[in-house]
């Protein structure tokens, strides 16, 4: 199995208490856009505000064509709320990149913990990873405690482009290593 045939092997649809996760698919795109074009999301999310159903689109088509990405898109009972996923392989560390957002009507109610912490066991359970990483605005202080309330260390300060603002920014890199580290 090569590094990212694992992404292949996770469920369509994981549920956790409040919170069904599907595979993110075209049909998603509509509600995703609305999610994708609130500039209170878009700013943390390193993309430019959506302006059209058809970029969301895009975006899910890149995912699926990715080798080294899976989006998951969240579900309160039929209502799409936010997605996330793995956003790259590191291969030689054997971690995972995620990534995530929310639509702000559910900020600040622990949906996004719930979430994270139902997606990283999963990661821990059923894959060769040894580590999750997560990369976060400074300015994003609340996904900065959801990070450190789920036990992610800060590694590092770097500077990265970011499409928001079409300039080079500085972002804080996170890391959790699993408990059973694997030796594979």
């Amino acid at each position: 199995m090569t590094d990212t045939e694992f992404l292949t092997t996770l469920p369509e649809e994981i549920i956790s208490k409040r919170v069904t996760f599907k595979k993110t698919k075209s049909a998603h795109a509509a509600a995703l856009f609305s999610i994708w074009s609130d500039e209170a999301v878009a700013r943390y999310m390193n993309i430019e505000k959506f302006a059209t159903v058809s970029q969301a689109q895009e975006m899910i088509r890149l995912i699926e064509e990715e080798p080294a990405a899976c989006r998951y898109t969240l579900f309160i009972e039929d209502q799409i709320i936010g997605s996330l996923g793995i956003n790259d392989i590191l291969s030689a560390d054997k971690t995972a990149e995620i990534g995530y957002e929310l639509a702000q009507q559910f900020w600040r109610r622990g949906i996004m913990t719930e979430a994270l912490t139902t997606f990283i066991e999963l990661l821990e359970k059923q894959t060769y990873l040894r580590g999750v990483t997560a990369k976060v605005l400074p300015d994003n202080t609340a996904s900065i405690r959801l990070l450190e309330n789920l036990h992610f260390d800060y590694q590092s300060t770097t500077k990265e482009f970011e499409l928001y603002t079409q300039d080079v920014c500085t972002v804080l890199n996170f890391f959790r290593q699993f408990q059973s580290l694997k030796d594979t």
